[in-house]
């Protein structure tokens, strides 16, 4: 599973990257979105830099370099939608050239751009469900792991947690069936 720069950061701010780890057999960034995550990160102190770094270096998260192809094509990418960010452009590049059908991320415009290339992406919201469809974490946890989410300022609409609630709620139904 390939992942952008900032699910990845909002995950590894509230230390849930054992969420992705469990979840998904690999993990696959791009050096561009390791820069944003982990170099970037260090250089202000921020503890999740240091957790991604840890999962890089024990390759739980893998970095794969963009063949030549692919690299260009992530620059086009930024050149056409310039609201794109490096991270998004490299994880979609990377998803097409491994071919990857899903891809986690969040940021709306990099969703509509993946759908264009006929990639599903995925967001830190639906791996929390995932997560607890799977029996990986708790009702609970699931509660403790949004107001985290949402504590530290990662931008949900109000549309887009509660269809989250609602899906939530749809799960838990089947689950006690």
């Amino acid at each position: 599973m390939i992942i952008d720069s900032s699910s990845l950061i909002i995950l590894a701010k509230i230390n849930r990257i054992d969420l992705l780890l469990n979840l998904y057999e690999k993990l696959l960034i791009t050096h561009k979105i390791y820069q944003e995550t982990v170099e970037e990160g260090i250089e202000i102190n921020a503890p999740d830099a240091k957790l991604i770094e840890k999962a890089v270096k024990t390759k739980k998260i893998r970095i794969m370099e963009l063949n030549p192809k692919y690299s260009r094509f992530s620059e086009e990418l930024k050149d056409i939608y310039q609201q794109l960010g490096r991270g998004e452009a490299d994880a979609i590049a990377l998803a097409l050239q491994e071919k990857q059908e899903r891809i986690i991320m969040d940021e709306k415009l990099g969703r509509q751009v993946c759908k264009l290339y006929k990639i599903k992406p995925i967001g830190t919201l639906r791996v929390i469900l995932e997560a607890y469809n799977k029996n990986m974490i708790k009702e609970q946890e699931v509660r403790d792991t949004i107001k985290e989410i949402i504590e530290h300022k990662f931008r949900i609409g109000a549309d887009v947690i509660t269809e989250f609630w609602d899906i939530f709620e749809r799960l838990k139904r089947k689950k006690k069936k």
